[in-house]
Order: C-alpha cells, then sequence, then structure tokens
C-alpha cells in the first residue's frame, strides 16, 4: 500500500543518481593518445608502409591544388583577354553597349600593353610551380636512393 503524502505537491524524494563522468574531447584525444603510446613500437615496413601512404596523399592533394589553382589561373586569364579584346572592339567602332566610347590612343596602348605582360607573367608563375625545376645535384642525390631498392 503507498504511503500517504503529507501535501499535495510533495514527491518522495528520489535517490540522487550516482553522478556520470562527463570526458571532455580534449580528455578523449588524451585517453587516445596515451593508448596508441602503449602499443608496441611500430616495426621499419609499417614505418615504411606508412611514409609512402602519407607520400601518396601528399601527391594527390598537392594535384587536386595544382588543377584548382590552375582553373583559376586559366579563368582570370580569358576573362583578362576577353577585356583586352572587348576594349579594343570598342575603341575601334567607337561605341560600347550602344553608347559612344572613346579612349586616347596612349591609354588603350599602355592598357592593352600592361594587361598582356600581366597575363603571360601570370601565366609564366603558374608554369613554374606546376613544373618545378629540378637542379643537377638533387636528381644526384637521389640516383643512388633509386639503386639501392
Amino acid at each position: 500500500m503507498p504511503e500517504p503524502q503529507g501535501r499535495l505537491g510533495d514527491a518522495p524524494a528520489a535517490s540522487p543518481a550516482p553522478p556520470i563522468p562527463v570526458q571532455s574531447a580534449i580528455e578523449r584525444a588524451v585517453q587516445q593518445g596515451l593508448e596508441s603510446e602503449r602499443r608496441a613500437p611500430i616495426s621499419n615496413t609499417d614505418l615504411e608502409r606508412m611514409t609512402r601512404q602519407l607520400r601518396y596523399r601528399e601527391a594527390v592533394d598537392q594535384r587536386l591544388l595544382r588543377l584548382g589553382v590552375g582553373a583559376i589561373v586559366f579563368i582570370l586569364s580569358a576573362g583578362w583577354l576577353i577585356a583586352d579584346v572587348t576594349l579594343t572592339l570598342a575603341a575601334g567602332w567607337g561605341e560600347l553597349g550602344g553608347r559612344p566610347f572613346r579612349l586616347d590612343s596612349s591609354v588603350l596602348v599602355a592598357f592593352l600593353t600592361t594587361s598582356t605582360a600581366t597575363v603571360i607573367g601570370l601565366f609564366l608563375v603558374f608554369l613554374r610551380w606546376l613544373y618545378p625545376q629540378t637542379n643537377g645535384e638533387d636528381q644526384r642525390e637521389r640516383e643512388p636512393e633509386a639503386d639501392r631498392r
């Protein structure tokens, strides 16, 4: 038989639940790091395999980065050259978008010269980054490593 309550709003006191330990993300990361350090040391073959995986990931990431930057350089250069052609045609016909258009010839020559030089320079910088030149010394140092394998 249930115990009678003294007042209408009183509820029987529930026993407090044991506190649940809450681990923060930092504590979990530290704990996982400690567990990984307690494992057996890595062998040379595992180390070489992990090194190859990291080099492969780096090459893939670098390839994707170069593709993205190449697309941006191409779009920027194409837009710049379209602006050059549009400006040249507008100056020749004397109108742009149905309105009269006139530029002094020195302004037109300066714009076309600097924009062409900028586009060519942009491509050269990108191509040197995409295809870096190696020194002869670097090649000679790498050859003995290839011979050992």
